[in-house]
C-alpha cells in the first residue's frame, strides 16, 4: 500500500516523482479557465449564474450574497459544541496573528544625527478570500484567512465559496472572523468576480486562499490586474523520525495527509529500517478503520513513500530539498534540529505535535506554500494583507551629513538635478 524505498538505491525516475510530486500542471486547463474569465468580465452576473448552474447547482436561483438574516439563522442551526470550537479557533488564530505584529504606526530610528529612517505598515484597502468547499465545508480555512485579514486592518474583506459550502459552520466562521461580504460563488467564477467585479460584487485589490487546479489557474491569469497570495498545490507532509519514534503516530499522520486528496503527498524519512517496516504495517492496519479509503488508496500509490536514508544529516538535506508544506520532526531533541530546517511552510516539533493541530486548533495559519514555494514564500498571515512604505525625516544637519554622498554619486550617474536638489537647500 505504501512503498519503502532505500534512497541510495532508488532509480532517478522514482526519485523525481517523489521530489516533484503533483506539481500543478496549470497549462492544460488555462484555455478553459480563460474562456470563463473572459465571459464573466463581459457579462458579469449572467455568466456567473451560468457557471454555477453548470458546475455546482443546476437549479441555482438565489442571489449570490449571503444575507445577515442567513448568518443569524446559521447560529441557530449549528450545534453548541461546534460553535464553541469555532469560537476557540478564532480566539487562538487572533492571538497568533497579534503576535506576528500588525502595527500601523510609523517606526523610525536615527541612522546618523538628523537622519531618521524607517517604515510605516498599512493595510491593503480590500481583499478577497477564496474558501474551497468541494467534498466538505472548510470553516477553518474561512476563519484563519478572515482573522488574518481583519487583524491586518483591511477595511473590506470579501469571501467566496461554492454554493455547496453554504452551511451554518461556514457562515458562523465568517461572521466570527470579521468578514464583511460573503458570496456563494465558487471556482473560476469567484476569482473572476473578485478580480474584475460584476453588477453584484465590487472588485478587490488582492486575492488569497487555496483551491483546486482551476482556481489556481484563474489566479495565475488575473494576477496582472489584481495581486494574489501564491499558486498553491495539493497538501503535502514530510516526517523525519528516529528509532525511538512510535510507528502508530507516523502511520496515522501519513494517512491523515493522504485523506485530503488523491494528489496529496507525504513521505516518512528515517534511517531506521525496523521503524520503516513497522510503520508500513501500521499504515495497512489503520487504513481499514478510515472512511475515505478510495482517496487514501489512490494517494498512497502516487506520491507517498517511506524513505530510508543513511543518517540524520541526509534526512535534513532531503527535507530541505523537498521543501514540504508541513514537516513533523519526531526525534529525541527536535528543538536542536529546528535551526537546520530551512525550507518548510509549517514546522511541527515532537511526538505530540501532529499536523492536524495546525489545521484545526493551534492558531497558526494552515494556508501555506507548497511545491518549491516554501523555498521562497511564507504562510498567509497579517503580512499578506499589509504593505510597507519607507519613511525618512531629515533636519538640516542630517542633510548636510548626507550631502557628500549625494554629490559624488550624482556626478557618477550624471544626474545633476539630484545634486542641485540638495545643494539648493544648503546654499
Amino acid at each position: 500500500m505504501i512503498e519503502i524505498i532505500k534512497w541510495s538505491q532508488a532509480g532517478n525516475m522514482r526519485k523525481d516523482q517523489i521530489m516533484k510530486r503533483s506539481a500543478l500542471d496549470i497549462s492544460k486547463v488555462l484555455p478553459q479557465v480563460k474562456e470563463w474569465i473572459d465571459s464573466i468580465r463581459k457579462d458579469g452576473d449572467k455568466a456567473i449564474i451560468e457557471y454555477i448552474r453548470k458546475f455546482d447547482d443546476p437549479e441555482f436561483f438565489r442571489g449570490f450574497r449571503i444575507t445577515q438574516n442567513e448568518i443569524k439563522n446559521a447560529y441557530k442551526k449549528i450545534s453548541p459544541d461546534v460553535l464553541d470550537a469555532i469560537k476557540k479557533q478564532v480566539e487562538l488564530s487572533r492571538s497568533y496573528q497579534e503576535n506576528l505584529g500588525s502595527n500601523s504606526q510609523v517606526q523610525l530610528q536615527e541612522a546618523i544625527p538628523g537622519v531618521l529612517t524607517g517604515k510605516r505598515i498599512t493595510p491593503i484597502d480590500s481583499v478577497g478570500l477564496y474558501i474551497p468547499a468541494g467534498s466538505a465545508p472548510l470553516p477553518t480555512v474561512m476563519q484563519v484567512l478572515g482573522v488574518a485579514a481583519k487583524q491586518a486592518g483591511v477595511k473590506r474583506i470579501v469571501a467566496c465559496f461554492p454554493p455547496k459550502g453554504n452551511l451554518p459552520e461556514m457562515l458562523v466562521a465568517a461572521d466570527l472572523s470579521g468578514i464583511d461580504e460573503l458570496y456563494c460563488i465558487g471556482g473560476i467564477a469567484a476569482i473572476a468576480a473578485m478580480a474584475y467585479g460584476t453588477q453584484s460584487i465590487d472588485p478587490v485589490l488582492k486575492i488569497a486562499g487555496p483551491g483546486n487546479i482551476y482556481v489556481q489557474a484563474a489566479k495565475s491569469l488575473v494576477r496582472d490586474d489584481v495581486a494574489i497570495d501564491m499558486i498553491a498545490g495539493p497538501s503535502e507532509g514530510l516526517l523525519i523520525a528516529d528509532e525511538r519514534a512510535d510507528p502508530k503516530y507516523l502511520a496515522i499522520d501519513l494517512l491523515a495527509k493522504a485523506e485530503h486528496d488523491p494528489n496529496s503527498s507525504g513521505i516518512l524519512v528515517t534511517w531506521d529500517q525496523e521503524l520503516a517496516i513497522k510503520t508500513k504495517k501500521e499504515v495497512e492496519r489503520l487504513y481499514s478503520q478510515l472512511k475515505r479509503k478510495d482517496i487514501i488508496k489512490e494517494a498512497l500509490k502516487r506520491y507517498f513513500a517511506i524513505i530510508i536514508v543513511n543518517d540524520l544529516e541526509e534526512a535534513i538535506s532531503l527535507s530541505n530539498e523537498y521543501s514540504p508544506e508541513h514537516i513533523e520532526i519526531l526525534v529525541e531533541n527536535p528543538i536542536e534540529i529546528l535551526p537546520r530546517i530551512t525550507n518548510a511552510g509549517s514546522i511541527f516539533l515532537g511526538d505530540y505535535a501532529p499536523i492536524a493541530v495546525g489545521d484545526y486548533a493551534s492558531g497558526t495559519n494552515h494556508v501555506l506554500p507548497t511545491g518549491i514555494w516554501p523555498k521562497t514564500s511564507s504562510p498567509i498571515s497579517v503580512r499578506t494583507f499589509q504593505k510597507e512604505s519607507e519613511v525618512q525625516y531629515l533636519t538640516k544637519e542630517g542633510l548636510e551629513g548626507l550631502r557628500p554622498i549625494v554629490q559624488k554619486i550624482s556626478d557618477v550617474e550624471g544626474l545633476d538635478a539630484h545634486k542641485l536638489s540638495v545643494d539648493i537647500r544648503l546654499s
